[in-house]
């Protein structure tokens, strides 16, 4: 007989993880971020588009451009 006790976990974790890399929304870049999926992350991916790039988008257009690359409003933690 086997034990197969430690195949079995009660409780799985799972962060979302979120890369975003300037150079997918169309400028010439290799600025990336990394982290948890929340509206954190894309107010940084935000900033740095006005700071480096000096286009200012607000917060629903970067979030909206996350969503066009596949990824669900409602996953995006606030």
């Amino acid at each position: 007989m086997f034990n197969l006790g430690f195949l079995y976990t009660p409780y799985v974790f799972s962060l979302m993880i979120l890369k975003l890399r300037c150079a997918e929304y169309g400028f010439e870049c290799d600025f990336s971020i990394e982290g948890e999926k929340n509206i954190e992350l894309l107010e940084k991916l935000r900033a740095h588009f006005e700071e480096v790039h000096g286009i200012e988008y607000p917060i629903d257009a970067v979030i909206q451009m996350i969503v066009n690359r596949g990824h669900s409003l409602e996953s995006i933690k606030k």
